[in-house]
């Protein structure tokens, strides 16, 4: 009843902005102003307006933006771009910079919702290079949301999510919006829960926690304390959860309680031995045959069953959550691949009826289109041949580098490298048959130069005989840290996020082993997948200068110290 009262009090007050010819600018700077708290009335009103009262394109261009923008914000899907595309066209250019980056902003949204992410990125990237030339701090930090949670869907590596989640959130804090900005902070706080960074989840918590007093917002509140209390049973403080969870208990009033909360206090009691209080707090978590629900009853109900010492029980019970932990995944995955087919058959519908619509303007393009797909099939045996050719030409120029790598071939590892136990052994066999699989392929080029096909075929055959076995280089870190100095406990000590496909790089590199002889060792026919590797561990350790730079400079460093505690000693 209520808001139905604001709509006729806004409808009331809107028909005195409006003629009854025409939609002028005051009119909908007043629907603009609606926009954020009242989308639904907005969206009324501007599906009221005919098309015949936007009498200029200025109008049509703010309609445009605003009857884009009201769609999404009452979950209407948007299926293309030609609507907004009046917006963006009409103020591309430097008529009014705010509202151009609103139109990209929302021009990016259709295009994500119609299934292109790698363009929506270009408009979304777009969109914040207009709106950093604007004091328009809203719409540029809902541009780095949009674009965390793209970055999201896309698995995009590097944090690159974070990072963008971090930026609307300091935006919205200049723009004033409390609301985006606790709804930012809430949601990293529950990004870096499970990661490494738990000091990051407890801040954003806080910042949350915070940002909702602010707003006198009760449900917000007691969300993110059942969300601190959980965190701090992850990084087991079993009484800070206890504390935290039994105030949100205590205090809630009206406001529902997560039925992780009484999860929480239940786990929180069993581990401190209560084991009392944790059955009672565990009867309140109700018996549900919800998927994800019954999976946190068992994992709760194991918890007590330990600190009970029923480890028979508990064992029982460990193995039914994690059966039914898997047909979650699996449940998750099918949705999953159901979402994609609903999406695909949508799109095959939605280009059913395109073809239809537009079936009387097809037969006079028939000719051209016959035409353009003769050029293009020419194009692309053309680009075929000549990728054929690039292939064998990069081939042999990878040969031709091996030849030249291989005749100054001195590899210092290999000669430190003695029989004294059978580690070294090992290594040294694994290494010197790739050292073969390079001879094999220079002696390929002689043989098969002449004959392309016959020479592309068994030099991919040679590769893949060759393969290195399942485990024949896990001793390398242990012998290169040997014979250089302990050079890989100075690195793993200043880098601890290192894996072992990081390490294993780092080794080869401390032996001397070129980009191309590396190639060989990883079964690649170039050299350009070991750049892009050493690439992206530069970036991930944190160097200013190449990797080679930085591996000669710890060698160095490395043995400077040996020879420094030897001189002492």
């Amino acid at each position: 009843m209520k808001k139905l009262f604001i709509f006729l009090l806004l409808a009331i007050t809107l028909s005195g902005c409006r003629s009854e010819t025409r939609v002028n600018q005051l009119f909908l700077s007043s629907i603009d102003s609606m926009m954020t708290n009242n989308p639904d009335t907005a969206y009324k009103v501007l599906k009221g307006i005919s098309p015949d009262e936007l009498n200029t394109r200025r109008e049509r261009a703010y309609y445009a933006l605003l009857l884009t923008q009201a769609r999404h914000k009452n979950y209407i899907p948007l299926r293309n771009d030609s609507l907004i595309n009046v917006a963006v066209n009409y103020y591309k250019g430097k008529r009014d910079r705010e509202k151009y980056a609103k139109a990209l902003l929302y021009k990016g949204i259709c295009i994500e919702e119609m299934n292109d992410p790698q363009k929506a990125i270009e408009v979304y990237a777009e969109a914040e290079k207009v709106a950093l030339s604007t004091t328009d701090y809203l719409t540029t930090g809902l541009i780095n949301s949009q674009m965390a949670w793209l970055y999201q869907d896309m698995y995009i590596e590097n944090q690159a999510d974070i990072e963008r989640f971090i930026r609307a959130m300091e935006y919205f804090r200049l723009a004033g919006h409390k609301k985006n900005e606790y709804s930012v902070a809430s949601l990293l706080g529950q990004i870096y829960r499970p990661t490494a960074k738990r000091d990051s989840a407890y801040f954003y918590l806080e910042k949350a926690l915070e940002l909702a007093r602010e707003m006198k917002d009760s449900v917000a509140l007691f969300h993110n304390y059942s969300l601190l209390a959980n965190t701090y049973l992850m990084d087991e403080d079993f009484t800070q959860a206890r504390d935290i969870a039994m105030y949100v208990v205590e205090n809630h009033g009206s406001v529902p309680i997560p039925v992780e909360t009484y999860h929480c206090l239940s786990r929180s009691y069993a581990r401190l031995g209560k084991t009392d209080s944790a059955r009672y707090f565990y009867e309140l978590t109700h018996n549900s045959s919800e998927p994800n629900t019954k999976h946190s009853q068992l994992i709760t109900l194991t918890e007590i069953l330990k600190a009970e010492h029923n480890y028979k029980d508990a064992l029982l019970y460990t193995e039914q959550s994690r059966r039914l932990a898997d047909s979650i995944i699996d449940e998750s995955r099918r949705m999953d691949l159901f979402k994609i087919e609903k999406r695909y058959n949508n799109q095959r519908l939605e280009n059913i009826n395109q073809r239809l619509e537009y079936r009387t303007r097809v037969n006079h393009y028939i000719i051209i289109l016959i035409s353009l797909v003769a050029i293009i099939i020419t194009i692309g045996f053309c680009v075929a041949i000549d990728r054929k050719h690039r292939d064998i030409n990069e081939k042999i120029s990878f040969i031709e580098q091996l030849k030249t790598e291989s005749a100054l071939y001195n590899n210092t590892l290999l000669e430190k490298l003695d029989k004294q136990n059978m580690v070294e052994i090992h290594l040294k066999e694994a290494l010197e048959k790739r050292i073969q699989t390079i001879r094999e392929l220079i002696d390929l080029s002689y043989r098969y130069g002449g004959v392309p096909d016959a020479f592309v075929k068994h030099f991919n055959k040679t590769l893949n005989i060759n393969r290195l076995s399942e485990g024949a280089l896990d001793d390398l870190s242990e012998v290169v840290n040997a014979k250089y100095d302990g050079v890989i406990d100075y690195l793993q000590e200043k880098h601890t996020d290192l894996n072992t496909d990081d390490i294993n790089l780092i080794c080869l590199l401390c032996c001397g082993f070129s980009a191309t002889e590396m190639s060989v060792f990883y079964n690649h026919s170039n050299g350009k997948s070991i750049y892009s590797r050493k690439r992206r561990l530069a970036i991930k350790m944190g160097l200013d200068i190449s990797l080679d730079e930085y591996i000669a400079l710890s060698l160095h460093y490395c043995n400077t110290q040996k020879e420094h505690y030897m001189a002492e000693g």
